[in-house]
């Protein structure tokens, strides 16, 4: 018997129990050592550059804009604030000056049954100079209202004196070369030359030509106040006496000062 040569078929990986074959996914392959060399010069050599120059914009730029922003702000807040205290020292100068025309005429009115007249002239006082209005809580009697027009007519009186006080300190001190010719004898302030007496006038003067206006700020805010309490407006307790105190105090003070004249 001979032997028949059988047909062997191909051998193929089958896996057991039926399952499919496990496929590996492709690889890719590792990039070259020069490729991945260059990319990291590249990084290395152009983005500390960049990053630096950021930097120091940043740090060149910044913070002078921010100081120079600062500093205009501050120097806009201080020119408001001073426009404010010289519109406030205007305005109560204003109101002075207005107090013995206007305690005339709540004397008058007082005195002649106008006393809604009256109410209706300090209210637009007070509204000249920015204070609270008087708002009339009770009817004041006549007596109360005459005596209360007396003591602003003072203090009105007293507002004049010390505006002819600024007047004098202000054509005396800084402008007392442009007034006084000399001569300057050992007895002058400053003598006996005429620039050591400039300087000595100016020098006392400027103080007094600072305190006044504010002097007078106060001598009106305290008026005012002794109006609202005329009307019945809370205030302090201090202010009718204040008040009182201070018209005698300068009523006195201004005749000592003609008694010198």
């Amino acid at each position: 018997m001979t032997d028949t040569a059988r047909p062997t078929a191909p051998t193929t990986d089958e896996p057991e129990s039926g399952r499919p074959p496990l496929t590996t996914p492709p690889t890719t392959p590792p990039p070259s050592p020069s490729t991945t060399g260059r990319a990291s010069a590249s990084r290395s050599t152009t983005s500390p550059a960049t990053t630096s120059r950021s930097t120091a914009s940043h740090a060149v730029t910044s913070p002078a804009t921010a100081s120079s922003a600062s500093g205009s702000r501050t120097t806009a807040s201080r020119a408001s604030v001073s426009r404010s205290i010289v519109s406030r020292l205007i305005r109560s100068i204003g109101y002075d000056l207005g107090l013995v025309p206007v305690s005339l005429l709540a004397i008058v009115w007082s005195l002649g049954g106008g006393a809604d007249a009256v109410h209706q002239i300090w209210r637009k006082l007070a509204g000249f100079q920015g204070s609270a209005e008087p708002i009339r809580l009770r009817r004041p009697g006549v007596a109360g209202s005459v005596l209360n027009a007396l003591v602003s007519l003072v203090l009105g009186l007293l507002s004049w004196f010390l505006l002819m006080m600024l007047v004098i300190a202000v054509v005396r001190g800084p402008f007392f070369g442009f007034v006084e010719d000399g001569p300057f004898g050992p007895d002058t302030w400053g003598g006996p030359t005429k620039a050591g007496a400039w300087a000595v006038h100016a020098a006392v003067a400027v103080p007094i030509i600072i305190l006044i206006p504010f002097v007078l700020r106060g001598l009106a805010l305290l008026q005012a106040a002794s109006i609202r309490r005329l009307y019945g407006s809370a205030t302090s307790r201090l202010v009718l006496p204040a008040t009182i105190l201070l018209a005698i105090a300068g009523a006195a003070f201004f005749y000592s000062w003609t008694q010198q004249i």
